[in-house]
């Protein structure tokens, strides 16, 4: 009977023992925004040295720390019987939404691109965005041209027109090839770029080129990458964003996934190497 009475009490003192919690200190400079799973926390100050989260639940949370124009940083954090404390890093300048603009829409100016064009036939004629050139050589060198998708045209009597686009990064050098014998355009892709990586939250499974990156930092860098165009895809805890990216030689292509609400899921931009 004594041990019964005893089994109740443990029963009764398991059932009514309130849930622990614990605190975060988030470590960083003032006037950044503090998330908690997802949810504003606070802005940190030099007053809380960054900011204190006081009496979180026990169990694993996501720390999101952002800085406007800056690449945002995440924390995946355990709450267990001792405070936690979360270093925020120097932050990263965000890749640019749209090449050419800054994030005030101030425009810049980005490195002009080149276009090689080959044919089959060689003597045809060939637009580019509409402006029309005669090539007669194995080799039409086109240079200036903006970052961006352009289309390409050739013609010549004898043979239906044909049509291509040919995506250049900034300070890119791309080939096209236009064969009016097969009635086909094809982008050559010569060299080889890297590809670098920003997400949010930062732990993230990255896959291209047959490939399977497991991202656990604040950056994620692949190296010696073909030229060409690749499909890419980022997932996160059964969620997942794709698209088809483009690695051009000696050039870095910079990738920023979010997979946060509000926020533009997919951006790419890029930069020499």
């Amino acid at each position: 009977m004594r041990y019964l009475r005893w089994l109740c009490l443990l029963l009764v003192t398991g059932m009514t023992a309130p849930a622990f919690a614990g605190d975060i200190q988030v470590a960083c400079e003032p006037a950044l925004r503090v998330y908690l799973d997802g949810k504003l926390a606070g802005t940190s100050s030099s007053r809380e040295d960054g900011l204190f989260l006081a009496n979180v639940p026990a169990g694993a949370h996501l720390v999101r720390v952002e800085k406007d124009g800056f690449v945002p940083q995440s924390f995946n954090v355990e709450v267990r019987d001792l405070p936690v404390e979360v270093k925020v890093a120097e932050f990263s300048p965000a890749a640019q939404a749209r090449p050419g603009s800054t994030s005030s829409g101030a425009e810049v100016q980005q490195p002009a691109g080149t276009l090689l064009v080959t044919s089959a036939p060689q003597n045809c004629a060939v637009e580019v965005d509409g402006r029309s050139q005669t090539k007669d050589t194995p080799l039409l060198r086109i240079e200036g041209l903006a970052a961006g998708e352009h289309r390409v045209a050739f013609s010549k009597p004898g043979f239906d027109p044909i049509a291509g686009v040919a995506r250049i990064a900034p300070g890119a050098t791309v080939t096209i090839r236009g064969d009016l014998i097969s009635g086909k355009v094809e982008t050559v892709h010569a060299g080889k770029g890297s590809l670098r990586v920003y997400s949010t939250p930062e732990y993230c499974t990255v896959r291209i080129l047959g490939m399977t990156r497991e991202k656990t930092g604040a950056v994620l860098n692949l190296s010696y990458l073909p030229a060409g165009e690749h499909r890419m895809a980022v997932s996160w805890k059964g969620l997942e964003q794709s698209a088809t990216v483009l690695i051009t030689d000696h050039h870095r292509t910079i990738v920023t996934v979010s997979f946060m609400k509000g926020e533009e899921p997919f951006v790419v931009s890029y930069e020499p190497e």
